[in-house]
Parts: C-alpha cells; sequence; structure tokens
C-alpha cells in the first residue's frame, strides 16, 4: 500500500513509499482510512521542526472503519466507525494517572504519525482499541476526520482556559485551531468574540463571522490592542487565546489582555518567543498552554460535533488522493486552504 513516509531527519526527507499493511497485535485493530487531514505538525515535521522518530509514515488526523481486531479487543467489532487521539499513552505514569495522558513521560509512549507509531496517510493503519472512539451517526467521514484537532480546541477552552459565559474572548489568528476557538468560545457563553488576523485572512474572516465572530481585526491596518481596549470600555479581553503561532501574536496576547485576565498558549511558533514576563506578576495573569486532548475532551468534542453545535465543514477546503500530498502541503503552507483531506486508494 501506498504511504506518506518522513524517512530520515532534516528538512524534506518525504516521500510515497510502498509499505506492508501492518500485522496487528492482540489489542489492536486494522483500521482502513477513509480520510486523514493534515495538520500544522505534519508541517513542521516535514520542515525539521518538530519532535519525531523517523522513519515514520505521516498523519494523525482521521476516520475509518475497523476491518480486523484483535483477540483482547473489548468494545469494538468489525465495520465500526472510528477515529483516535493521536498520542498512545503508556497508562501507568503520574501523567497519565492525572487525566493528563496527552502529557504521558512513560517509555511505552508512541504518537500516531510522529513517534515510534506509523500514521495515517496511508490506507491502513494499526491502532491500540483503548485510545478509539467511536463516530456518531450523524457525522460524516469527512467531519471525523477532522475531530482530533476540535478535541484540542475543546480541552484548551473548556479544561484549561476556561471561558466563562460573558467573556471577551479574543482569538489572534484565524486559522483552523483559531476558527474552531471562535466556535468553542461561543458555546461556553463568551458574550464577545474578537478575531484578529492580516490582510492575507480576508476570506477566513468572512468565515469567522459565519462561525460566530463579532468582529475581525486586521492588525497591519488596525490597532487590536486599541480596538479591542475601546471595545471593552478600556479593560481589554477577559480571555486571548493564541492560535496563530507567531511570536508577534504573543507579544500582543499581553497587550489585550485585560488585568487578572486569561492567555490560553494554542500554536507553536518553532521558535523562542522574547516576552517580559513581569507583564504576568503585575497583572496577575492565569497563562496556560494547552496541548493535545485527553478522554473528557474527546467525549464533549464528539457531543458538541454530532449536536451540530461545532461546524468543521466550513474549514474542509480541499479533498485530494494521497498521491497529491505534495500539492496539499503546498495549499497549507501558502495559506490557500485552512483544512485539506486525503483520501488513501
Amino acid at each position: 500500500m501506498k504511504a506518506v513516509v518522513k524517512t530520515k531527519r532534516g528538512p524534506g526527507n518525504v516521500e510515497l513509499r510502498d509499505i506492508e499493511v501492518p500485522k496487528i497485535n492482540p489489542n489492536e485493530v486494522l483500521v482502513e482510512i477513509k480520510f486523514t487531514g493534515i495538520c500544522g505538525t505534519d508541517l513542521h515535521i516535514y520542515h525539521d521542526s518538530a519532535f519525531y522518530t523517523p522513519p515514520v509514515v505521516l498523519g494523525h488526523e482521521y476516520s475509518g472503519v475497523i476491518v480486523q481486531k484483535g483477540k483482547k479487543v473489548a468494545g469494538f467489532d468489525i465495520g465500526d466507525r472510528v477515529t483516535s487521539p493521536a498520542t498512545i499513552p503508556c497508562g501507568s505514569c503520574l501523567m497519565c494517572r492525572t487525566n493528563h495522558a496527552n502529557r504521558c513521560v512513560g517509555e511505552q509512549k508512541r504518537i500516531l504519525g510522529t513517534h515510534k507509531a506509523n500514521g495515517t496517510f496511508t490506507k491502513y493503519v494499526a491502532v491500540p482499541y483503548r485510545i478509539l472512539h467511536k463516530i456518531p451517526q450523524s457525522l460524516s467521514f469527512e467531519e471525523a476526520a477532522v475531530a482530533e484537532p476540535v478535541a484540542c480546541v475543546i480541552r484548551a477552552v473548556f479544561e484549561r482556559i476556561k471561558v466563562e459565559p460573558g467573556d471577551t474572548v479574543a482569538v489572534l489568528g484565524p486559522g483552523p485551531m483559531g476558527l474552531l476557538t471562535v466556535q468553542a468560545a461561543r458555546v461556553a457563553g463568551a458574550k464577545q468574540i474578537v478575531v484578529t488576523g492580516v490582510s492575507a485572512d480576508k476570506e477566513r474572516f468572512c468565515i469567522a463571522k459565519q462561525l460566530g465572530a463579532d468582529l475581525t481585526i486586521n492588525v497591519e491596518q488596525e490597532d487590536a490592542v486599541k480596538v479591542i481596549k475601546d471595545l471593552t470600555d478600556g479593560w481589554g479581553a477577559d480571555v486571548v487565546f493564541e492560535a496563530s503561532g507567531a511570536s508577534a501574536a504573543r507579544k500582543q496576547a499581553f497587550k489585550i489582555v485585560r488585568r487578572c485576565g486569561k492567555i490560553g498558549l494554542i500554536g507553536l511558533t518553532g521558535e523562542p518567543t522574547d516576552l517580559n514576563l513581569d507583564h504576568i506578576v503585575e497583572g496577575e495573569l492565569d497563562v496556560k498552554g494547552s496541548w493535545g486532548t485527553v478522554w473528557t475532551s474527546w467525549r464533549r468534542t464528539l457531543d458538541l460535533m454530532s449536536s451540530g453545535m461545532i461546524k468543521v465543514a466550513p474549514l474542509i477546503t480541499s479533498r485530494l488522493p494521497l498521491e497529491k500530498w505534495k500539492e496539499g502541503f503546498q495549499q497549507m503552507e501558502e495559506r490557500k486552504a485552512l483544512k485539506v483531506l486525503l483520501l488513501p486508494s
């Protein structure tokens, strides 16, 4: 079967290869991939700016069907429609035991498409049944392939940062994660949602408003700090989510947030950011990072998606056969697409 493989360390070094269909162990299922999404992490691995252990088949956002199951698999059957998080935790370390399996530190930890586990940019993938989630019947395979990034955002908004009813929320960056954050903040009860971006985000601003944003700000044409301060009687936003992965946006977050407000960092820059941490002390700010997903965030995610309260269809802007993975990567790099889905054959 064909697979998109990161062959060795260094920028590039990704190619389409023929590999064997994986053999499953008693605790695994074999999933036939229906759709798999290109994530920013895949681009970081391509450019050698993220953690990974080559050679490895890329990809971790997916939907599929179980076509084979191991002898010890319980609760799942052949024909079940499934998806899952990327991390395969050890299950016994301190992180795993305290509902932080997303930050597992055990030696047995694996990550689909990244570390010790081939990913979903192929036709079949072996997945431990203990991390699987069944796809609600109301969700299409296309929509379910985007559940993983939704779960990342749900964890940030509801479990880490905890947006409260009546909050004014600023979302910096109208990419896929930012647009999902807009919807999650609205579900959480935000009173006002402001999205910032640049001139190239014109079309994304339109989508942001369709999905619940009250105001969009082009930071190349307007002073976002002033606009948000004016909107909030000089106070600033109650909660700021940095979703762009830009160092400049991270710095701006500290100017936009009000005193005793919250900042959620969900975008990765891949490089250090020069910040004056005195702002955290002086402003009594709650600053938290949010990484990946846990079981609880997945349960809420699938409920919200199946009920239509979180919509991902507007984010799916391109569908390509697996063989055109390079085109998909290019569309993402050039910001010509929000979410690209690959279709293995």
